[in-house]
């Protein structure tokens, strides 16, 4: 579930035609500011079982809505979100406050985004429909990773200046807890394990931003954690790294993504695993209205000291963005992934996604 801020904020002409800005908030006085956004999508996936024939879903339907409202009396400013996903069923997304310590330094504390990941949580940021690690698309077949974290809880604290950031966060949990589908929050818990997640980025050449994040939880498996919304949640040690790089040149953008996560298991029923993926991305910028993103991604699944297969699929993925106005663009993808040690031999995702943000 994918960092989710955007990332291509110095890439000014690509930026331009996929996600200047990124949140276009809307200010109502010195205090107060709204956005949001609206998106919506008409698919057709087509998958390839490893036995029988081939398999085919589509749908026109929404995808997300989302509201936020910022709040500042310095140096303090809060932030609440509420959220939709396909069932339109609402959740709180972000509900944090931040305090400006000056000097670089800023305090959050609340309900937040994972810092972990290239590729953006909020679609209006995305320069394409799918991650690059799932590679089941919206059809539910496929499998993806839970390497990048979503929603969790708890207190960070971020410095930096021009020339690098980092920062720090002690959370309720580092994976999260899914509420309408929508993972939205963590456990609530710390008698559990809390998680842990840091993260330094170096922007000191022009052009080029270097990445590097980590998490950690350790689980001491309590009794009563609800197994079934928290599946990983019980005796299980949790660590992931994270690393990204993106270059600009002129109007092209480079970029690449290496994650790792261990999950040590100390129950007999759930096997130790490594979950890996990458990805290296061309984001090109044709004119004001048009740009293109061209995507390959691996992604792999090693079930430790067990006989069950390791499965892994590689995805190449191709991305052209129409912006017809600053609120209002089209984003089209094709998508095609081969399997291998999987249920499936490989599949195609064919998409259009209309994005309207205020």
């Amino acid at each position: 579930m994918t960092k989710r801020f955007n990332q291509l904020a110095g890439a000014a002409a690509l930026s331009l035609a996929v996600a200047a800005p990124a949140f276009a908030d809307i200010k109502l006085n010195d205090n107060f500011s709204v956005g949001g956004y609206a998106v919506g999508s008409a698919n057709y996936v087509e998958i390839k079982p490893s036995e029988g024939d081939k398999v085919s879903t589509s749908k026109l339907d929404g995808d997300a809505y989302k509201f936020w409202s910022n709040i500042t009396f310095a140096p303090v400013t809060g932030t609440i979100s509420f959220y939709a996903g396909q069932s339109g069923q609402p959740v709180i997304l972000d509900a944090y406050a931040t305090y400006d310590a000056g000097g670089g330094t800023k305090i959050t504390f609340g309900k937040f985004l994972s810092w972990l990941g290239y590729e953006a949580f909020d679609p209006i940021n995305m320069t394409q429909i799918t991650y690059g690690w799932d590679t089941a698309g919206t059809s539910g077949m496929g499998f993806a990773l839970a390497n990048i974290p979503a929603y969790h809880t708890g207190v960070k604290v971020d410095v930096g200046n021009d020339t690098y950031g980092a920062g720090v966060a002690v959370l309720d949990s580092v994976d999260p807890v899914f509420v309408n589908g929508i993972p939205s929050k963590g456990d609530g818990d710390l008698k559990n394990g809390p998680g842990f997640e840091a993260y330094f980025t170096y922007k000191g050449v022009k052009d080029l931003t270097l990445w590097a994040g980590a998490t950690y939880e350790h689980n001491t498996g309590v009794q009563g954690l609800d197994f079934e919304t928290t599946p990983y949640g019980v005796d299980i040690d949790k660590m992931a790294l994270d690393l990204w790089a993106q270059y600009v040149v002129g109007d092209t953008t480079y970029a690449a993504e290496y994650s790792v996560r261990k999950d040590d298991s100390k129950v007999a029923f759930i096997p130790d695993q490594i979950s890996t993926f990458w990805l290296a991305e061309v984001q090109q910028t044709i004119d004001k209205q048009w740009a293109i993103t061209a995507r390959v991604s691996w992604v792999g699944i090693d079930y430790k000291d067990t006989e069950a297969p390791d499965p892994s699929a590689v995805k190449f993925t191709i991305a052209p963005t129409l912006t017809l106005t600053p609120n209002l663009s089209i984003v089209g993808e094709y998508s095609y992934i081969k399997y291998h040690k999987a249920d499936w031999k490989d599949g195609n995702f064919v998409a259009a996604q209309v994005r309207f943000k205020f």
